[in-house]
């Protein structure tokens, strides 16, 4: 099921940084058990036109024209299925959440800034429309039958701060030198431990702590 936050920067005592003041920097790597890589990132400045500044996806169109920016998006997928479904998996959620977001954020500018719930709602509907799409093509083919993928998404629209995520690819936030995890594993081994059934250290080696409990795609991603 898609889990969404929300944070809010006090404007009165920050400002909105200028686009030369923000550095990103995306890296995929497949890690020291699998052969194949089954991850796609994608970082975005929502402009008028989505200005694609790092990616793994292939051929992502990057537009020169600019303009100022409306939010800043970053989103990260890991694929799950094995070989070519779990990067195929993740390269459309992120190419499909990319497309449906830009709308939405057209849509807050236009609302009224400060209720977002409206705007939580559509980025819960763009995890299920990424959700619906990959379970379309993977019932209408049957090489595909499995394929689904991780997606954690954290979008900036000043002076607010949202975070969406579908599985266990995990967020942190990194300030004075400490790293604190911001995001909930969606684990079958977290679920118990939130019902009081396993306890933490327990759950470390269990290996319910690698079975998503909601996946893009899978069988359990569902409105929360």
């Amino acid at each position: 099921m898609p889990s969404s936050t929300a944070t809010v920067i006090n404007p009165a005592t920050a400002r909105k940084p200028r686009d030369e003041e923000v550095d990103v920097y995306g890296l995929t790597h497949p890690g020291r058990v699998r052969q194949d890589n089954q991850d796609h990132f994608v970082i975005c400045a929502l402009q008028k036109q989505v200005v694609v500044l790092n990616t793994s996806l292939p051929e992502p169109g990057v537009l020169k024209e600019s303009s100022e920016r409306l939010a800043f998006l970053a989103m990260v997928a890991d694929g799950v299925g094995g070989g070519l479904k779990g990067e195929e998996a993740s390269r459309l959620a992120l190419e499909s959440v990319t497309r449906y977001v830009t709308d939405s954020v057209r849509t807050f500018q236009t609302s009224d800034p400060s209720d977002d719930t409206a705007f939580l709602e559509r980025l819960q509907e763009a995890a299920l429309h990424s959700h619906e799409d990959l379970r379309r093509r993977s019932m209408d083919d049957p090489d595909r039958a499995g394929m689904a993928t991780t997606l954690t998404l954290w979008i900036g629209i000043w002076p607010r701060g949202y975070l969406l995520q579908v599985g266990d690819s995990r967020c942190y936030l990194l300030r004075r030198g400490v790293l604190t995890q911001v995001s909930r594993d969606q684990t079958m081994a977290q679920d118990l431990i939130d019902a009081g059934v396993l306890t933490r250290a327990n759950a470390e080696n269990s290996r319910l702590s690698h079975m998503l409990s909601s996946s893009i795609g899978g069988g359990r991603a569902r409105r929360s």
